[in-house]
């Protein structure tokens, strides 16, 4: 595949040799004037005309073949002049490459946030395609759709967004036994979808309506089939995304999920010398994951101010233990140069961003309760400051570990200017602005991410901020 400037006449004519132009017939008349339902030279001619192609097929064309018959020229004017020809030779095959299949591959190098177990997740036959597959599809679509501005390619990409919505449908009304942890993945994904293809005019947390869909598949999967032995990190994803779309909708996290921690071996009071990485998430999101409830139902007032401030407090001690616990692997550094932070891989950066949203939910929970306590409780005033100064920090800890993030997905040439860290900064971003100062989040998160990427930046830059007004 290669871009090309790819002749857009109608077919009879580019097998004719018949170039395009607009000017008068008369002085020119072999040449297509792209007319509709048929050209001037096929209503000359008497053909009838196989149409044109679309934008997406002018703008990548399948070279494969192409290519293979000049590597066989090569190799047959080698082997006239060779005494001692070599042993291997070249298989030709027909090329298969298509414009979904470019869309499947930019998901894979961009937003395979679900990581390599999704994969196995695929259905690939094209006669019933799974809804992780469409869903998938749909996503690689609106990210080409929206990097070349494309609005064909997003009519493509909202077609396949449609198309995954009657599969998960189906999914829903039919038997869920079959292809369970495929509907997982499809609902996940289709987040993403419209996440990266919000715009002014649509929602900015309409990708919650999918993650809350793919908790509940996972709910199914749970009473149904059972999970794993082991924590998986596409599990991991979903509980974290699902406790983030709780709170920002001040709605509470499903108990089955809050379960999952228990069921894998990871109470979120207890801590091992090398634990599991992903045991160590999964205790921290079972912290996460009780705050976030522990908020909603005080927004129903059941609980008193002063029960609040004291859970908040035993909750921040908590994740601080946490924090201590973690084996050398979970260590990070500060570069000496540029506001950022060094992690052992994007995973992990998540992980620690997810530690720092949820101290500042409890440092929060602190200071909207304060203020209306009795005075019994004033002994808790030096910790009210402390909470001020602690959500500054942890702030400023999220933004610096953000250049780190989206430098390192942006490293492959194959990658586009968004990828999996817009979706995670996006939905991490829109979770702080409901806990701290929203115009003062919009004006200070990009700064390090800007100082470190520079202007290549401003692209990821700009959908981010569409999602947060």
């Amino acid at each position: 595949m290669a871009s090309t400037r790819a002749s857009p006449a109608c077919g009879n004519c580019r097998s004719r040799r018949i170039k395009v132009g607009f000017s008068l017939p008369q002085k020119f008349p072999s040449l297509c004037n792209l007319l509709r339902p048929r050209c001037s030279q096929c209503a000359r001619a008497g053909l009838s005309c196989t149409g044109y192609r679309s934008q997406s097929d002018l703008l990548f064309r399948d070279q494969t073949k192409s290519t293979i018959q000049k590597l066989h020229a090569s190799s047959s004017r080698v082997t006239k002049t060779n005494k001692h020809p070599t042993c291997w030779s070249l298989v030709a095959v027909e090329p298969t490459f298509n414009i979904e299949e470019l869309a499947q591959k930019v998901f894979w190098d961009n937003f395979a946030i679900l990581g390599d177990r999704c994969r196995h997740w695929m259905d690939s036959v094209a006669e019933d395609p799974s809804s992780a597959t469409t869903s998938l599809t749909s996503v690689g679509l609106a990210a080409l759709a929206v990097v070349h501005k494309d609005p064909d390619m997003m009519d493509l990409a909202r077609r396949k967004y449609n198309f995954a919505i009657r599969v998960l449908t189906k999914a829903i009304i039919g038997d869920r036994d079959s292809g369970i942890e495929q509907s997982i993945a499809g609902s996940f994904m289709l987040s993403i979808f419209e996440m990266i293809t919000c715009d002014n005019h649509s929602s900015p947390h309409a990708w919650q309506k999918h993650v809350h869909g793919a908790a509940a598949f996972l709910g199914y999967l749970c009473s149904a089939n059972g999970l794993p032995a082991s924590p998986v990190k596409e599990i991991i994803e979903i509980c974290y995304t699902t406790a983030l779309a709780c709170l920002i909708s001040g709605k509470t996290v499903p108990h089955f999920l809050l379960e999952l921690p228990g069921r894998f071996g990871a109470a979120s009071n207890t801590s091992q010398d090398n634990e599991d990485p992903l045991l160590s998430a999964m205790r921290l999101f079972a912290i996460m994951g009780t705050l976030v409830n522990i908020r909603g139902l005080a927004n129903r007032c059941l609980f008193l101010p002063s029960q609040l401030v004291v859970l908040a407090i035993k909750t921040d001690q908590a994740l601080q233990n946490w924090g201590t616990s973690l084996p050398a692997s979970w260590s990070y550094h500060k570069l000496s140069k540029g506001p950022q932070y060094i992690y052992q891989d994007v995973w992990n950066a998540r992980m620690w961003n997810y530690y720092r949203l949820a101290r500042i939910l409890a440092n929060r929970m602190i200071i909207d309760n304060f203020n209306i306590l009795s005075p019994s409780m004033l002994p808790f005033k030096l910790q009210h400051g402390q909470s001020y100064s602690t959500i500054s920090l942890l702030l400023q800890e999220i933004y610096m570990s953000l250049p780190f993030m989206f430098n390192s997905e942006q490293m492959p040439a194959t990658s586009l200017p968004i990828s999996s860290s817009l979706f995670f900064t996006t939905t991490l971003l829109q979770s702080l602005s409901e806990l701290t100062d929203r115009d003062s989040l919009i004006q200070d998160w990009s700064f390090p991410a800007y100082e470190v990427l520079g202007e290549r930046f401003d692209f990821t830059k700009g959908i981010v901020m569409q999602n947060l007004y």
